[in-house]
């Protein structure tokens, strides 16, 4: 029996724009703008195909794209439902991610297109298949197994020793909103890097956090970025830092200025929030992040920096652990719609994919043509 459903799709097979593309922009469009509310239950792919008169393998299709999009989820001899989706959402979850996309804008979509063309596919379904969780597979942060693949990823990749049990994963908007959360206001205001968006400082002041925003130096930035720390330490209560350490640091020889700047750091007993989402993971050319370095600190980083928006996977690791309003925050995201992404995510590091997939992705930043085009 086909589930009640209205229809108000009608599909124009001589538009230029292909079947899968209308369903899609359908989806999307009563999604997204709220004319479809989070779990409402939508009808199999084979209902749709009857009704349209369409192969249902398209369907398949879309609904897959729209699982991995986060739009939509799957719940095992239940069906389909509508995740829970707010309409900010996707412009609140750039808060870092312009500034970096200044830089990679001209060759990101032959990036994005290269990973699609040899994983993402096959692995979204793989994933889609695996309906067969047990209790110990997941948790309220993320995924059991994904989080011991990314310990070790940080030890070896980033030498950031860290516990599993240290590590959230899931989509940056809800671990944004859970380390905001835990940073308390009455402890002191936070400093924030040049780098950091006026999106995320306005999150940051919307939970009554004072945030001052540190001016962008020449010269040595390692050593001006520890004097102004120090100016408004001495002056005012500071809570934390928000930064992104790479930045500060062009090579392995600035080992010393890092120890300086993380002594800076422990002096004034200030939380070190390490904002490393934009680093591409297996570069080189970084230093490993001040976080590795430091005690009191959270280190965000992504599986594929800012090189794939539509299947990427954000965590925060801390090298204590993380805070009870951290995870109680998360806790209250209902991170349903990234389940699909850290199950697809978690099968390509355990089949050996990953580190091959991104040294791809950086020989191809790192190909003549490549180089030329940044510097148009």
């Amino acid at each position: 029996m086909l589930r009640p459903w209205h229809y108000s799709l009608v599909l124009d097979k001589d538009s230029s724009s292909s079947i899968h593309q209308q369903l899609i922009g359908h989806f999307r469009t009563m999604i997204e703008g709220g004319s479809w509310l989070s779990g409402s239950a939508l009808p199999s792919s084979r209902d749709i195909a009857q009704r349209l008169g369409i192969n249902r393998k398209t369907v398949s299709r879309v609904y897959e794209e729209l699982s991995a999009l986060g739009l939509i989820y799957t719940q095992p001899k239940r069906g389909t439902f509508v995740s829970e989706f707010s309409p900010s959402a996707s412009h609140e979850s750039e808060t870092y991610i312009p500034l970096q996309r200044q830089q990679v804008d001209p060759y990101s979509n032959s990036i994005q297109h290269l990973i699609q063309k040899t994983s993402l596919h096959h692995i979204r379904r793989a994933a889609l298949h695996m309906h067969k969780l047990q209790v110990h597979d997941y948790d309220a942060t993320g995924l059991f197994n994904l989080k011991h693949m990314l310990a070790n990823l940080l030890a070896h990749e980033r030498r950031f020793l860290v516990s599993p049990d240290h590590i959230a994963c899931g989509g940056w908007l809800a671990l944004q909103n859970a380390v905001i959360h835990s940073i308390r206001p009455e402890d002191g205001m936070l400093l924030a890097d040049h780098h950091t968006s006026d999106e995320m400082i306005k999150s940051l002041q919307k939970q009554g956090i004072t945030v001052i925003q540190l001016r962008e130096t020449t010269g040595n930035q390692a050593i001006n970025f520890s004097e102004q720390i120090e100016k408004y330490c001495i002056n005012y209560p500071v809570a934390a830092v928000w930064c992104n350490s790479s930045a500060l640091f062009s090579s392995e020889s600035d080992a010393a200025k890092q120890t300086l700047l993380a002594q800076k750091l422990s002096d004034y007993h200030l939380l070190l929030i390490d904002d490393q989402r934009s680093s591409f993971p297996l570069s080189q050319e970084s230093p490993p992040p001040l976080a590795s370095k430091y005690a009191r600190s959270l280190l965000l980083g992504s599986l594929y920096g800012n090189f794939c928006d539509t299947f990427n996977l954000s965590y925060v690791a801390s090298n204590e652990s993380l805070s009870s309003e951290f995870l109680g925050a998360l806790n209250e995201q209902h991170q349903q719609s990234s389940l699909l992404n850290m199950l697809a995510q978690s099968e390509l590091i355990k089949r050996g994919e990953y580190k091959k997939l991104l040294t791809g992705i950086y020989r191809f930043l790192q190909s003549p043509d490549t180089k030329l085009l940044k510097e148009v």
